[in-house]
Order: structure tokens, then C-alpha cells, then sequence
């Protein structure tokens, strides 16, 4: 291997001579080469035989120098393989992997030839044994590189002649027959910078060495990462010529953020809409930290909407992301009337860093939609079925030398099936920690006095909230801001917790809660007595009175309060149960029993002195009266409508477990049976009348390693019915003999099964989390057909049973099943390539219908996607074959119906 170094100094111009003239007397000492010697490819002239003696091969380290006139850069040149110069001709051949570098150029080839008298270098490859040529050459210039059959390179001019190139700009790659290089200087005069001229190329983002798909031109202009200019184009795909042709065009290909078009997603047809175009927009980028795109729908009929989204992240302090969308939809009636709904979305998410700031958080989510926008701009099932939109959003405060923190936000709910939304802003809420008022600050003893463990807590908050419909809420927005709602509340609680007799736990407590408002509801009766003609069985007619007055609400302005008290006093222990075998599976079983029973004390809020709520007389019987709450429809409700209460509870919590024995493991193994099962209820020493509450019976457990969780309840009452269905102030047990009545049970089973997760419960398993296969996919093919099973790992199986049994005043009992529905959620990766999805599958056997399917395929092309969806209940599917996402994404053939021409037709939809 020969390493070269050719430099220039004019002081030893005459140092070429010399050597020259030593290479002369060398070559008439020295034989000639045997021609097995020469080196592979090459014709050397007969006069210039090249001799393996050390003359023609420079030792490394060599500095040979130039006149003034030559190249003014150090030019490195090296070959793996061997090296010979030709002095008379002054060129350099370099074999296997070869390179040569002058400055920031850099040529690399398995063959080299370098002129050094017209500072030209050629780059080819070389055939291999098996006669497939390798080592072609490879051009590098700063960030500029491409890949070629043939190059010639002028040091001098800065100017290469390239046959058949392969470059590539940003992700597009420039297949080209004829290339030319030029280094030119910039706008500047200064700088430099190369420019591409070719003839016959072809633009593709396909990385095969025979692309799928291309733009071949006549003629190109490349400014690296800049752009690229073309003449007339033709759209080829699996090189046969489309009718699609562009008289010129230009791709920008900068790197990094950049100003530019966004092509639209589909291009769309639609009989309500005309033709149109979906997500068509232009990118801004607005420095560093933030950038912003603006995308429009578009249609011939006047149906458009316009969305734009930003995000922004600053490193270590925060990050997030901002949409608006709003949607203008014009409808062509039956009667020929048109008519427009508009709609509107806005959501925000912002996530502050954890070491952004010490004691300050801010950030959350805000997801707020008029009028169904995300129903009627998409088709998906995860977004057509959401009914439930939720938003908080704070700034919360905390003071590292004080126990109290502050909290400021935002939060709204909104059900899109009903329309009905509710909006809680400005929300603040100030409280303290866990503070011990009788606690010793200075130690002393070690034992704790059980005072000095009573516990005091403060929060105090105030709300104003907007409700009304999500289509008009925002329509008359002063309007909406006259009828917000204002509230504020003080919760005050003191209790403590402390053992008595070594196994009890005493919890003594109190709390006091002061509610303010700024509007009340104030009721007025007035007399008015109202007949109707009646005919009896004779047919004669008679008056009848039908009401003696009507109630009109008021709402009435002013500041209005209402407080709330209680104290309770509770005891409760734990008591283990257990039984062991020695033999079988079945190794031992343990019943845990949590007993409670506490003592309850509520002043009689239904006191008209109070005045929370308000007696008038009953508009179709003056003699009785009616009670009307005064604090009706409150940011915090109204005081509980119940007298004194002096009342003992109980509750008692039931666990069981077992233990066995596992063969796979050969060791012993818990199993629990029931989670809970918890009995409750009360006597109250206050009431005038049915002081025993009804017996509630809830429990819960998971079936199958958690694949399935079954929750129960039931209740019985100690008291009769009356044929109208009313309690009444008479025990079972005098009347019947029975302790109890039963009222009324439940049970819902919810499953959630993948088919994975059935085959580890079957060979046994631990237990692991079920995964939502939506957020979590699988992308690897299957690979062993064999086990066909494998095939839906990625689904998801939903079952929800809800049956509920209600006792009737008869004795009789009527047993419904509210809730039957299965729903399958998934894919199935049939090959490495091939995936069916199904966005959402599901029936629902209680009201006999489907729910909202979606179904979906796809298909990787390599450079290609090709796929279909179809959601039979809207009507709606949409087939697309497009190029992959990157700069010519815009390349694709769409093809769909969209929702404004779907017609439900499918399970009776």
C-alpha cells in the first residue's frame, strides 16, 4: 500500500526534472514488467512499461512539489490495493478501494485515475470475479454526496461530468444519465456553492434499486438542500409512462423547518359537496421553538372548514401543542332549501418539564367541540364514538416554607350524544396540609398524648360555572356570562385516630362545610281554581275541579348562604379466619372479616326556621303542602333534605382467599376468592318513622387472572310495601315473619380478553396488565403459520352483561337483562406486509343492533401504501393508494365517500 503527499513550493520548482530524469536511468537499469503485473483494466503505452522497482513506487510519506501555477490545495490520495504513477504522463492509478481528497472533496472508487498535470481525476468501478462490477464511484462535498457509474473530476474548474448518478436530497433520491457539476460562487461573491445540471433524470423517495415509482424530466437544476427545478415531467409508475404530465415544476428540499406547501391528504368527490380538496395548507416555521400549519378543507359547493395546529417545546422548561378547527358545512335539503352547521373545536395540551420550576406547575388539557365537530369532520370509531369531552387545566402553587398550596384552573365536561356542557373557570381553590394545633413543637416524652395526634384541615374554593348547549353557548356569549353561576365553599375537618384495647381503632371526626352563593330560587303561589266538563256513566256532565292555584320560580339576586355540620364517632378491627389442609390441591382458606360501627350526628336541615327550603301549598290540594329547595341547581348543591339524624352504622367487609398447591411451580400459591363483600346499613334514633335503612349486600371479584371482573349487589328491606310500591312503617317480621324483603339486585360482568392473554391463562401464566391493543400494536408479520392463533394476539374482545332482579309488592320478582354487548377491537398482521384492522366490531343483544363497525386493510408497498376502510352504519369508505409519507406524498390516488353522502344501511341503521 503506498501512501502519497503532492504539495507545491515554487522555491523547488526544478525538483520535477530531477526526479524525472532519475525515473529515465531507472527504467534502462531495471527489466520491464511481465504484463501479468500490469495493472488490471488498464493500457499502459508500450514506451511507458511500469517497473515494480522502488523509483515508481513512492514510500510513504513522499512530498513531491509544483510550480506556482498548479493546484493550490494538498491533495491526499491512497489505494488498498496497489498504486502506480506514470511520471512522464504525470498520472497516478490507485486500484481497490481507492480514494482521493483535496480539501473538502472527497472521491472514493475500487478505480482511479489521476491526471496530475490537468487536475482531472476519473472514478469508475471494476468487475469482480463473478463479473458484477463493485466499488463504484462515491462523491462527497460537504453535505453534498451521490453515488455514480462514471465520474470525471476537475480540481481546477470545480466542474465534474457524471454518468449515471444517484444522489439524494433531503429523502429524495435523484436518479440521473447525464450529470453535470458546477461550483459556482454564491449570491455573496464569497461563498461557494455546487449546482446539478442533468438530462434524463428521475425524482423518487423510493429507495429500490429499480424504483417503483418516479418523475422523470428532460431536464433538472439541483441546488442542493435548497431545491430542484424541472422541466417538462412525466409520472411513471413500475417504469410505464401515466398519463399525468407537468410542463415544469420545483421540489424544495432544505433541511430542516422551511416554509412550504402542504399538499392535500385525499382529493374528493362528493354529490352534497362537489369536488374537493382535504388537508391542503402551508407550513410556517416561527423559530426554534414554535412552528405552525394551516390546513383547509375545500369543495366547489361552498361546504369548507379551515384547521390550524402549532406546537411548541422549549428543552427543559415545557412542551405542547394547539389546535383550532372550524367547520362550515352547507346541506342541500329535500324541500331544495339549503342550509349551513357550523361547528367548532379547540383543544391544547401543555406539559411543563419536572425540573422546570420548584414550586410552580402548570399545564393540562383542554378538549372543548360545538355542535359534534369531530362526528361530522371524521369517520373513525375512536372518534365518533367518544360521547364524553373532558378538560383541566391549572397553575397550582406551592410554598416550600408554608403547609399551604393554591391551585387556579379550568375544567369542563361535555356529552356529545345529549349535547349538554358545563364549564367550571376561573375554578380556585386554596387549603393547608395535615396541621396538628396540639401537637408538642418542643419534644419531651417519647409517648405521644392522643390529642397531640388530632388533625385539623382547611380548603376553600370558588367557582363560576357556564352551562347551556354546546350548538348556542358560545352563539350570545354575554348572554351565556349573565346566567354563569357563582359559588364558594369552606370545608372545615378536625379528627383524630388512636387504639383502645390493644386491637380497635377509635376515629372521632368532625366537619363543617359554609356554602355562599350570589342567586337563589324563590317560589310564589297564587290562587287560581281551574274546571273541566266531565260526562258520568249516564251522560250527564258535571264541573270538576282540576287545581286551585299555580307555583311561579322566581330567581332572585343576592347573597345567600347555607351551612352544614356533622361528628361521627367510629370503631373498627380486623378478625382472621383460617383452615388449613395437609393434603389435595386445596391447601388452606382465610376469611378476612372488617367490622365498623359508627355513630352519626346531622342537625334537621328541613327546619323552616333555617330557610333552605321553602313550603307552599300543593297546587291540586291546597291542604297539603310541598317543599321546594331554595338553593336549587347550585354550584355545590343544596343542604341534604333530611331531618335530625342520630344514627348508628354499620358495615362489615368480608375477604376470602385460598391457598393451593401448583404443581407447574411445586410450591404453595394464594388465590383470592372475593375481593370484597360488604354489608351495610343503619338505625336512626331520630326518625319519627322507619328508622331501619335498607340492607345493601355490594361485592366484587376477578375471574380468570383479571380477564374478567363480575360486581354485585343487592338490598332487602325490613320494612313492608304498599301496592303503590312505598315503604311502610311496618316490619316484615310482624307481619310475615320474615327478617328481611328483597328489593332489588344487580350484577354486571365486564371482560376485557385478548387472545394472548387467554393462551398464558390456559398454560398458566402470571398475570399481567391487559393492554389496550388501540394505543399498543404490533407490527411484526407472523412468522410460524402453524399456529394460527397467533394471528389475533392483537385483539382486544369487550363483554359487558348487566342483569338486574327487582322484587315487586306481590312477592313476585322481575328479572331484566339491561346490558348484552360484545365488542371487538384489533389487527390481524397477516404478513410482514399485509394488516386487517378492525377499528371497532360490535353488537349489542339487549337492543338488537350493531354498534358503530369499522373496518380497515392495508397494504405496504415498500414506497407505496395501498389500503380501505368502510363504516357500514354511516355509509362512509374511503380506498386510498398513495406514496408514503415525505416531499411527494401528494402522489396518490384517493378515492371514498364521505358521511354527507353515506346512508346508514347496515343492521338496521
Amino acid at each position: 500500500m503506498i501512501y502519497n503527499r503532492l504539495q507545491i513550493n515554487e522555491k523547488f520548482k526544478w525538483l520535477p526534472r530531477l526526479l524525472w530524469l532519475g525515473f529515465v536511468m531507472g527504467c534502462l537499469w531495471f527489466p520491464p514488467l511481465q504484463g501479468q503485473d500490469r495493472p488490471p483494466g488498464v493500457l499502459l503505452p508500450d514506451s511507458l512499461e511500469m517497473r515494480p522497482a522502488s523509483p515508481e513506487i513512492l514510500p510513504k510519506g513522499t512530498v513531491i512539489k509544483f510550480s506556482k501555477d498548479s493546484i493550490e490545495e494538498t491533495i491526499e490520495y491512497y489505494g488498498k490495493d496497489s498504486s502506480f504513477m506514470d511520471a512522464r504522463g504525470q498520472k497516478v492509478y490507485l486500484f481497490g478501494d481507492a480514494y482521493v481528497i483535496y480539501g473538502s472533496i472527497e472521491l472514493r472508487a475500487d478505480y482511479i485515475e489521476f491526471d496530475m498535470e490537468s487536475k482531472v481525476v476519473f472514478a469508475k468501478g471494476l468487475p469482480d470475479s463473478t463479473g458484477t462490477v463493485a466499488g463504484q464511484p462515491e462523491f462527497k462535498e460537504g453535505e453534498q454526496q451521490f453515488t455514480a457509474e462514471e465520474i470525471r473530476y476537475n480540481f481546477e474548474t470545480g466542474k465534474a461530468y457524471i454518468n449515471k448518478v444517484i444522489s439524494k436530497q433531503n429523502d429524495i433520491y435523484i436518479l440521473g444519465e447525464r450529470t453535470k457539476l458546477v461550483t459556482s460562487k454564491g449570491v455573496d461573491g464569497e461563498s461557494e456553492q455546487d449546482v446539478l445540471y442533468s438530462q434524463g433524470s428521475i425524482f423518487t423517495t423510493c429507495d429500490h434499486p429499480e424504483p417503483h415509482f418516479g418523475i422523470l424530466s428532460t431536464k433538472q437544476k439541483i441546488i442542493p438542500n435548497k431545491m430542484v427545478i424541472v422541466g417538462p415531467s412525466n409520472l411513471r409508475i413500475m417504469d410505464v409512462p401515466t398519463p399525468l404530465w407537468l410542463p415544469f415544476g420545483f421540489f424544495p428540499i432544505s433541511q430542516g423547518k422551511r416554509t412550504g406547501l402542504l399538499f392535500p391528504r385525499d382529493y374528493e368527490y362528493s354529490d352534497q359537496w362537489g369536488f374537493g380538496l382535504r388537508d391542503i395548507g402551508w407550513y410556517f416555521p416561527l423559530g426554534d421553538h414554535v412552528n405552525l400549519a394551516l390546513r383547509g378543507n375545500i369543495y366547489l359547493k361552498g361546504t369548507w372548514g379551515i384547521n390550524g395546529s402549532s406546537q411548541y417545546r422549549k428543552r427543559y422548561k415545557y412542551s405542547g401543542n394547539v389546535q383550532l378547527g372550524f367547520d362550515n358545512r352547507r346541506t342541500e335539503n329535500n324541500d331544495g332549501t339549503i342550509s349551513r352547521q357550523k361547528s367548532f373545536s379547540f383543544t391544547w395540551s401543555h406539559r411543563q418539564e419536572n425540573g422546570a420550576h420548584p414550586t410552580n406547575r402548570f399545564g393540562g388539557s383542554i378538549n372543548i367541540q360545538t355542535n359534534g365537530y369531530q362526528q361530522r369532520v371524521f369517520n373513525d370509531a375512536s372518534r365518533v364514538l367518544e360521547n364524553q369531552l373532558n378538560s383541566n387545566f391549572s397553575f397550582q402553587k406551592n410554598w416550600s416554607d408554608l403547609p399551604i398550596n393554591l391551585s387556579v384552573g379550568l375544567n369542563h365536561n361535555q356529552n356529545n350524544a345529549t349535547g349538554n356542557m358545563t364549564i367550571n373557570f376561573p375554578s380556585i381553590q386554596f387549603q393547608t396540609q395535615a396541621l396538628y394545633p396540639f401537637k408538642n413543637k418542643n419534644g419531651g416524652s417519647n409517648q405521644e398524648k392522643w390529642y397531640e395526634s388530632v388533625v385539623f384541615r382547611y380548603s376553600g374554593e370558588t367557582r363560576t360555572r357556564i352551562q347551556g348547549k354546546d350548538t348556542t353557548i358560545f352563539n350570545n356569549f354575554s348572554q351565556t356570562l349573565k346566567d354563569a353561576e357563582f359559588g364558594a365553599k369552606h370545608d372545615l375537618t378536625l379528627g383524630t385516630s388512636f387504639k383502645i384495647l390493644k386491637y380497635f381503632n377509635l376515629n372521632p371526626n368532625a366537619s363543617y362545610k359554609e356554602v355562599w352563593y350570589l342567586r337563589s330560587q324563590d317560589r310564589q303561589f297564587y290562587d287560581q281554581i281551574t274546571t273541566d266538563t266531565l260526562f258520568n256513566d249516564q251522560g250527564e256532565f258535571y264541573i270538576d275541579t282540576t287545581g286551585y292555584g299555580y307555583i311561579e320560580k322566581v330567581t332572585k339576586n343576592g347573597f345567600v348562604s347555607y351551612r352544614q355540620f356533622n361528628a361521627a364517632l367510629s370503631l373498627n378491627t380486623q378478625i382472621f379466619g383460617t383452615v388449613q389442609f395437609k393434603k389435595g390441591i386445596l391447601r388452606g382458606l382465610r376469611h378476612v372479616v372488617k367490622p365498623a360501627i359508627s355513630m352519626v350526628y346531622a342537625p334537621n336541615y328541613l327546619d323552616p326556621g333555617l330557610g333552605y327550603y321553602q313550603y307552599l301549598p300543593d297546587p291540586n290540594d291546597p291542604e297539603e303542602l310541598d317543599r321546594y329547595p331554595v338553593f336549587e341547581g347550585g354550584i355545590y348543591g343544596a343542604p341534604p333534605a333530611s331531618d335530625q339524624q342520630m344514627a348508628i352504622s354499620y358495615s362489615i367487609n368480608n375477604i376470602f382467599e385460598a391457598k393451593y398447591f401448583s404443581k407447574k411451580d411445586s410450591a404453595d400459591k394464594k388465590l383470592k376468592l372475593f375481593n370484597n363483600i360488604i354489608v351495610n346499613g343503619n338505625y336512626n334514633f331520630a326518625a319519627d318513622s322507619l328508622k331501619w335503612s335498607p340492607v345493601n349486600v355490594s361485592g366484587t371479584t376477578r375471574l380468570f387472572k383479571g380477564m374478567s371482573t363480575l360486581s354485585a349487589r343487592a338490598q332487602w328491606d325490613p320494612y313492608t310495601m304498599d301496592e303503590n310500591g312505598r315503604r311502610v312503617d311496618q316490619l316484615q317480621w310482624r307481619q310475615n315473619g320474615k327478617v328481611l324483603r328483597f328489593v332489588n339486585a344487580a350484577v354486571n360482568i365486564n371482560s376485557n380478553l385478548t387472545v394472548s392473554k387467554i393462551r398464558d391463562w390456559i398454560q398458566g401464566k402470571e398475570e399481567e396488565v391487559v393492554l389496550d391493543v388501540r394505543n399498543n400494536p404490533t407490527n411484526a408479520g407472523v412468522t410460524d403459520l402453524t399456529d394460527f392463533w397467533s394471528l389475533f394476539d392483537n385483539f382486544s374482545i369487550r363483554h359487558n352483561l348487566n342483569m338486574s332482579l327487582t322484587g315487586l309488592a306481590d312477592g313476585s320478582d322481575t328479572f331484566r337483562i339491561t346490558t348484552n354487548s360484545i365488542n371487538i377491537v384489533g389487527n390481524i398482521n397477516l404478513t410482514d406486509n399485509w394488516t386487517i384492522n378492525v377499528g371497532n366490531f360490535g353488537y349489542d343483544f339487549a337492543r338488537k343492533g350493531f354498534s358503530y363497525p369499522s373496518v380497515s386493510f392495508s397494504r405496504d408497498l415498500h414506497c407505496w401504501d395501498m389500503g380501505m376502510s368502510w363504516q357500514p352504519t354511516r355509509g362512509t369508505y374511503s380506498f386510498f393508494l398513495r406514496v408514503k409519507p415525505g416531499s411527494l406524498d401528494f402522489i396518490k390516488i384517493p378515492y371514498n365517500k364521505n358521511n354527507a353522502d353515506g346512508i346508514g344501511s347496515f343492521g338496521g341503521y
